[in-house]
């Protein structure tokens, strides 16, 4: 049987079991039985649990199926490697050392790529607010007179799950704003008004792709008093068809696959904003849509899962005609 190792970040190995959520895990469970089922085993294992020199994992977990639950494994040599860790230099160098003993989905290049906000505002000039690089409040005091609009949002450069965004009056941004590390100022968007055709209430809208496809779509709206929509960050979520999407975002669809066609897999997906004028903006990319599902996503769990399972397939060789 071929082996997958979806790699995450620091974990406790001496945890009696690799979740601590159960909807998180029975995600997982629903997704290492689709691959069983299809002769793919899959571990989970975290970076930390690499050995260097014998090019090993010396841990994993894997899900031995209903009521056998999650085993502890040693000494794994998987065929290639489903990334899902986190932003991080220090975990960056460590990948790329993996790397040299075993391929990995996302490619690595692809991952700092789209991962690093300030490039992806770049790449996508023409729909992105622009961003200003500060480093400091001095940085943030120069250029805040540049800001066109009342409010100013201030975005680590490689975080996801809307942590560390702050969202502040200009007038309160000095006094209010906490910038450590490299941070991106932009101007902000007036999402109210909705998603045309699909939404009348402050929001953003992702859109999921693995490689040119569109696997779904969902809108996630901030709680009450908040300007993040992240579920982490107390949003809800609404699946959106993907007939009624405005076809304002063909354009940015179009320039994604264009610029990202040489990475073959890719998984990943681009968030949105409409502001006023129903003018789309992206906020930003992400290398690594999650593969825990809402009660709200449940449709589409399926359907992403046999996309993946397509993309692992084709990099095992393994025949699913």
């Amino acid at each position: 049987m071929k082996k997958v190792l979806i790699l995450f970040g620091k974990s406790n190995w001496e945890k009696s079991k690799p979740f601590e959520n159960k909807d998180y895990q029975y995600s997982y469970e629903c997704f290492y039985t689709l691959c069983k089922e299809n002769g793919i085993q899959m571990y989970r294992a975290s970076y930390e649990w690499y050995d260097y020199e014998k090019h090993i994992f010396k841990y994993a977990w894997i899900y031995e199926g209903e009521n056998a639950n999650w085993k502890r494994v040693y000494n794994i040599k998987p065929n290639f490697i489903y990334d899902k860790t986190k932003a991080r230099m220090e975990v960056y160098y460590k990948k790329e050392l993996i790397r040299e003993k075993y391929p990995f989905v996302n490619n690595l290049q692809f991952t700092c790529l789209i991962d690093d906000k300030l490039t992806t505002s770049l790449l996508f000039m023409k729909w992105s607010k622009f961003s200003w690089l500060i480093k400091s409040k001095k940085d943030l005091l120069e250029i805040l007179p540049r800001i066109k609009s009342d409010k100013v949002v201030l975005k680590p450069l490689n975080e996801s799950g809307g942590k560390g965004v702050q969202v502040y009056s200009k007038k309160d941004a000095m006094a209010k704003g906490s910038i450590s590390g490299p941070y991106l100022a932009q101007e902000f968007i007036d999402s109210s008004k909705g998603v045309p055709g699909v939404s009348k209430n402050t929001h953003d809208l992702r859109l999921v792709f693995v490689n040119s496809k569109i696997v779904y779509a969902y809108i996630r709206e901030p709680k009450k008093g908040s300007y993040l929509a992240n579920l982490a960050q107390g949003g809800s979520l609404i699946i959106v068809p993907l007939k009624k999407l405005p076809k304002s975002l063909n354009p940015i669809i179009n320039h994604a696959n264009a610029i990202f066609k040489t990475f073959v897999p890719r998984i990943f997906c681009i968030d949105f904003m409409f502001d006023q004028k129903r003018r789309p903006w992206i906020v930003e990319l992400n290398s690594m849509p999650g593969l825990y599902f809402t009660p709200a996503e449940k449709p589409c769990m399926m359907k992403m899962y046999q996309e993946l399972l397509k993309v692992f397939s084709g990099k095992l060789g393994i025949n699913k005609e």
